[in-house]
């Protein structure tokens, strides 16, 4: 039986005396592709950087591949990362001093292994797919927004891990760029072994996935299937927030 690439427990965190997630549960499976959605404040990239071992839960516990994350000490954490997880930020967070392929290697890098056959072949595979090849030996600032975000999108996935965790993967992109974007990740879902979440707040993201949870008083209060059509999406999303 394959392990899932992603389950949260319970997981409880709070700001203060401000709950926010309160016993959100949920499950992602081999190779899915989901979409997590909520208003602003609902602790949509709260559960993110958790899932990711870069912010403690206060309770509960979120499994990737069968590892429990929410057990990890920092450095441990930060090393399960560059190996199983892969995350997409709405910022990009591309380091300006590197080019483009060194970027996308930074987390085989970390590891000792950038310049190994095996990463040098899947960095040029990623590159080919992504349409990067003419743009490697550039700087993050000589791209466009759509352009980084690809570069950031291959970085999340050259280590190939488990889940790519995506929080509000077009946000800063003009219309065209997200809507190039959203078709990437899911031809790349279809391609890689890794799972997607994607943290959205746009309906066009979400029907990219093949099934939306939607996040209330800091749990899912609901889930189902997109069936690829925003405005179904759109319409579940008022019904949820009403």
């Amino acid at each position: 039986m394959s392990t899932d690439a992603l389950v949260a427990n319970g997981v409880c965190r709070g700001y203060g005396r401000q709950s926010v997630l309160d016993g959100f549960s949920l499950r992602l499976g081999p190779s899915s592709f989901e979409a997590l959605m909520g208003p602003s404040g609902s602790g949509k990239s709260t559960f993110l950087h958790i899932a990711a071992g870069l912010l403690a839960a206060g309770s509960g516990e979120v499994l990737v591949g069968g590892e429990n994350v929410t057990a990890m000490s920092d450095s441990a954490a930060a090393k399960f990362r560059r190996r199983h997880v892969g995350v997409v930020f709405q910022a990009f967070n591309l380091l300006s001093e590197k080019t483009v392929a060194e970027n996308i290697l930074m987390p085989l890098a970390l590891e000792g292994r950038a310049g190994a056959p095996e990463s040098r072949a899947r960095l040029a595979s990623l590159a080919s797919r992504l349409g990067l090849e003419p743009l490697l030996s550039k700087r993050p600032e000589q791209l466009s927004g759509g352009e980084q975000q690809r570069v950031a999108i291959a970085r999340a996935l050259v280590a190939e891990p488990d889940v790519v965790l995506a929080d509000e993967p077009t946000g800063n992109l003009d219309a065209q760029s997200a809507k190039s974007i959203c078709a990437l990740l899911k031809e790349l879902n279809a391609s890689e072994k890794s799972a997607i979440l994607v943290v959205t707040h746009d309906p066009v993201v979400a029907a990219t996935a093949s099934r939306v949870h939607f996040l209330k008083d800091g749990r899912i209060a609901a889930s189902h299937a997109t069936e690829g059509d925003p405005e179904l999406v759109s319409r579940l999303y008022l019904e949820c927030y009403r």
